[in-house]
């Protein structure tokens, strides 16, 4: 046995005889159970090692095991069977496709025929954007009911109309969109009437129909023996026909949408629009008369990739053509414009500010 500078001794069975009065107790005992730990830590790793050897000869335990051959037929008539009603399903699709196509083909045979019946060229006064005369004034004119009684004013009328229109005209101070309002001859003003300076700015007036005022919806449409004139319902005819037609194959239609302009980001100023509305509208005005610009706000998840919207509206296709071409590809802040047409929807619901 060996001793330490204590009085303690170790045996030879390596177990550590303590003399109680030893200052360095403490320190055998650590020793002694360090020694256990060590012993049974390489117990365990034996332990395991005999388990993983066991696996190792046995087999791989859990899993799933391999699909008896009847399973593996099934399998394949299943996958087979999906195959056939995929293919099915595809020749059902083409089908449908054809058909859409053939419903297409026919529906622009029919506008064609309906633009060809309504060829007939107008009375230039009672074109829509020509200036007012005595033949034309019953398609300026419009009813407005429903206005409350002892509170609307023909002057709150004339400066409605004229403030909704104003981006409709090219000179609002010296041209208003209103030339006169008229009262309820009984004098009750539950109703008036409305003359317009064209017929195409009452046009988009009736588009305002069941807005509000004072708390009373209004109630805006043609007066009362209204009767649609044969030349301008045929002009309009070929307008809706060719709209129409447009709508179905992409073709023109008498809405020219710009973009590119300018970042869309920048567009969320207010005074940014107006400043771009006011320049589309002189230099779309070159073109032809102009119904209207919009241009929408941008919603606020817009990046800075994306582009603003510019919607002009004319009154005839031709000048919307006109001003496609032109448009197309010019510069401006040092960008090139990019043109296509739109329908007649997605205008007005650029004048609600929606983002088309």
């Amino acid at each position: 046995p060996e001793h330490c500078h204590c009085q303690c001794k170790l045996s030879c069975s390596g177990r550590t005889q303590v003399d109680p009065s030893c200052r360095e107790t403490g320190l055998h005992m650590g020793r002694s159970r360090e020694r256990s730990r060590s012993r049974g830590r390489r117990s365990r790793s034996r332990e395991h090692n005999r388990r993983s050897r066991s696996r190792e000869e046995g087999g791989r335990r859990g899993g799933w095991d391999a699909a008896p051959p009847g399973d593996a037929v099934a399998a394949m008539q299943a996958i087979a069977a999906l195959q056939q009603q995929q293919s099915l399903q595809r020749q059902i699709l083409a089908q449908q496709s054809q058909q859409h196509q053939m419903a297409i083909q026919q529906q622009q045979q029919q506008v064609m025929a309906a633009a060809a019946a309504a060829t007939a060229t107008p009375n230039p006064d009672l074109a829509l954007d020509a200036p007012p005369t005595q033949a034309n004034k019953k398609q300026r004119e419009l009813y407005i009911g429903n206005l409350a009684s002892g509170v609307v004013t023909t002057e709150m009328l004339r400066e409605l109309f004229n403030a909704v229109l104003v981006n409709m005209t090219l000179d609002p101070i010296n041209q208003p969109p209103v030339l006169d309002v008229k009262a309820d001859p009984t004098g009750r003003g539950r109703f008036a009437f409305v003359e317009m300076r064209t017929a195409a700015l009452a046009m988009a007036s009736l588009h305002l129909d069941k807005m509000e005022l004072c708390g009373r919806t209004l109630n805006i449409g043609r007066p009362k023996g209204y009767v649609e004139p044969p030349a301008l319902e045929q002009q309009a005819r070929l307008t809706q026909a060719l709209q129409f037609a447009g709508q179905i194959s992409g073709g023109p239609t008498n809405v020219v949408l710009l973009e590119n302009m300018m970042p869309a980001l920048v567009l969320l100023d207010e005074q940014e629009r107006l400043d771009l509305h006011d320049d589309v509208f002189a230099e779309a005005s070159r073109c032809g008369t102009v119904s209207g610009v919009a241009v929408p706000s941008p919603p606020p998840h817009v990046t800075e990739y994306d582009t603003g919207r510019v919607y002009i509206k004319f009154t005839v296709q031709e000048n919307a053509a006109k001003c496609k071409g032109q448009m197309e590809g010019r510069d401006f802040d040092d960008s090139k414009i990019k043109t296509s047409y739109v329908s007649d929807q997605d205008y007005w619901k650029a004048v609600n500010n929606e983002w088309v």
